[in-house]
């Protein structure tokens, strides 16, 4: 994808992600199909870029996976897991418990990814909304017991893969607005006749998120360009702790109306929890990154981009 083709498909998707309707409905009146049939690393990677800059909520990542998983017939919702909420099988039963990021359609089913396995579970009336900390993530907590039928092996590592690329891309757009809100407030604000900005702290502070956002860019493409669940995991590991570092940088800059609804970092703050905790937050998954590399005792081969 062409600069001038990339600006111009931001510019469609920024548009879209500030109107009112459901994003996933809207992107098929672009013609995403065909956008991501062209390049698909460099569509979905722009698109959850620019929902993560917008601090916007929808079911975008719910394709991604089923696109993994297929082939799926009939309407389904993904089970994602979230923080400590995981899916498991023990003996027949596999016991769902996870969040899902739409209100399934009448009929819909539930797709649920445990391991390398895909099981598809017909939806029930046991959703519940997520409230407290973010009411606008659109959470739903799933959780329910069903026979265990596999229905699409080994594609569960691929689509888990596939959904921590887009996470990461989309913490990185999250961290890049904070740190841009950040900026304006050090730049605008005066104390003692100066800007905020003039004094050694804050920018440090700022500097450091801005480094780190910049690694964590860098490993993002690495793992868009090899596919692998390895660079996968790492991506979204080390996007989602340059994202918690900015957060705390952004929030120490901008003081305590940070933290206020009022004010657009508390959303964008907020909201970064929610993608981190998506499918592995990031210090459970630098341990257990930490863990197969002792075990395996040698660095996977990486990719040049």
């Amino acid at each position: 994808m062409d600069a001038d083709t990339r600006e111009l498909l931001a510019g469609s998707i920024r548009e879209l992600l500030r109107s009112p309707g459901e994003v996933v409905s809207g992107l098929d009146e672009l013609g995403w199909a065909e956008v991501v049939s062209d390049d698909p690393a460099a569509a979905i990677e722009l698109l959850f870029t620019e929902q993560g800059r917008a601090g916007a909520a929808s079911g975008a990542l719910d394709r991604i996976v089923v696109d993994a998983v297929a082939p799926v017939s009939g309407p389904v919702v993904v089970v994602h897991s979230f923080g400590s909420a995981t899916s498991t099988v023990i003996g027949e039963r596999l016991n769902v418990d996870g969040v899902a990021l739409a209100e399934p359609e009448p009929g819909a089913c539930y797709v649920v990814l445990v391991g390398d396995a895909v099981f598809t579970v017909p939806v029930d009336d046991s959703a519940a909304e997520v409230r407290g900390f973010d009411p606008a993530s659109r959470l739903r907590r799933v959780r329910l017991s069903a026979n265990a039928f596999q229905d699409h092996t080994d594609n569960g590592i691929a689509a888990t893969a596939a959904a921590r690329r887009a996470l990461a891309s989309e913490l990185i757009g999250n961290g890049r607005a904070m740190l841009g809100i950040a900026v304006d407030q050090v730049t605008q604000r005066r104390q003692f006749g100066r800007p905020i900005g003039a004094n050694q702290t804050p920018r440090h502070r700022l500097a450091d998120a801005y480094v780190q956002l910049s690694a964590a860019t860098e490993l993002v493409q690495i793992a868009w360009a090899s596919g692998t669940p390895w660079d996968a995991t790492v991506a979204k590991a080390y996007a989602g702790q340059a994202v918690e570092t900015t957060a705390r940088a952004c929030l120490q800059v901008c003081g305590a109306m940070g933290l206020t609804a009022e004010h657009p970092l508390g959303n964008y703050v907020k909201r970064a929890r929610t993608l981190d905790a998506l499918h592995g937050g990031w210090h459970h998954a630098m341990r257990a990154l930490g863990e197969g590399l002792l075990t395996a005792r040698a660095i996977p081969q990486g990719v040049r981009v």
